[in-house]
Order: C-alpha cells, then sequence, then structure tokens
C-alpha cells in the first residue's frame, strides 16, 4: 500500500480553468504533490486543469471525482511557497487570536 504525504487543511478559494470553463472552486487540502477542490462541477477523471499561483501557471490532472469534490494531482509538483499561499486563507484577517502565542506587540526593555 503506497501513502501519500500530509496534507494541510485550508479553504483558499481559487479560479481554476477546466475543459468546462472557468470556475470558482475551494482548496480544502493541498501538498506540493495535489490537492482537493471543493465546489468543482463538470469534470471527470482524467481532465486536465490550469490555474495561476503566485504569478506562475501552475497544471494539475483529475483523479477522481465524487459529487462537487475532486482530487487533483499538480503536473509537476508545486513549489514550497506555492503550498504556503494554499495553506492561508486570502480573505483571513491578521490579527492574533486569543490564547495565541507572539511577539507582535512585546515591549522591549
Amino acid at each position: 500500500m503506497q501513502y501519500r504525504q500530509h496534507r494541510y487543511p485550508t479553504e483558499f478559494p481559487i479560479n481554476l480553468r477546466t475543459p468546462a470553463g472557468p470556475q470558482k472552486v475551494t482548496v480544502s487540502d493541498v501538498n506540493a504533490t495535489g490537492a482537493r477542490l471543493s465546489g468543482i462541477r463538470n469534470i471527470k477523471r482524467g481532465d486536465k486543469l490550469g490555474m495561476n499561483l503566485l504569478s506562475h501557471h501552475v497544471e494539475a490532472v483529475v483523479r477522481w471525482v465524487y459529487n462537487d469534490r475532486a482530487g487533483i494531482v499538480f503536473r509537476p509538483q508545486i513549489s514550497e511557497d506555492q503550498v504556503d499561499t494554499l495553506r492561508h486563507r486570502r480573505d483571513a484577517r491578521h490579527v492574533m487570536r486569543r490564547g495565541a502565542i507572539g511577539f507582535r506587540n512585546a515591549e522591549m526593555r
């Protein structure tokens, strides 16, 4: 049995180019080799997809489809910077949450 690399959970909205036309979908989890998409429609296994990440064109192939979800594999793999971008929501607020550890406003004496 072959195990895949750990995937990071996320909720990253992305514009995707599919054979059925452009779609706005959500990346549900991601790593350098692939991702799971939610909210996708009118695709089938083996379809080639395209998207832009950090101003680079990224190609992917659909591995599986179930209802409005799909698993894709990146061809070639994406960079660690692109994975980090997909791990964080574009519309997330950049504030410290209660209980977070950090030194953003720490006073230095």
